[in-house]
């Protein structure tokens, strides 16, 4: 055997004894549950084997956690702030009309002997 098949041959028997080990503990546990024994010994054994797993096969359980280039990263919310500025803006143009008179206030330019005019019935 070369030692790259060598080095294979050994990994693969390490991972044969750890899931054996890791079976073990869940027949322990299955028992557990077949005697009536509390959930901390139940949880016990399985996390026992679950560990046992994840040791035999770390490339699986490692790439499951998201890496750091693939994190969405949380922008700043604004809409508050754009939300009060175009209320602000709205109203600040509504003060501006009633202010200084587009907004059709005939008491600024007419007189009280103009109104007999405007409402008088045409002919």
């Amino acid at each position: 055997m070369t030692p790259a098949e060598f080095e294979r041959h050994a990994d693969l028997i390490r991972k044969a004894k750890t899931l054996s080990a890791a079976s073990e503990h869940y027949f322990k546990a299955a028992r557990a549950i077949e005697m009536g024994e509390s959930e901390d010994a139940r949880y016990l054994h399985i996390k026992v084997a679950k560990e046992s797993l994840e040791d035999a096969f770390p490339e699986i359980f490692q790439a499951r956690q998201p890496t750091h280039k693939f994190m969405i990263k949380e922008e700043n919310d604004h809409r508050v702030l754009k939300t009060i500025g175009l209320v602000t803006l709205i109203l600040g143009i509504l003060f501006a009309f009633v202010k200084f008179g587009p907004t059709g206030d005939l008491t600024k330019t007419w007189t009280a002997d103009d109104i007999p005019k405007a409402t008088a019935y045409p002919k």
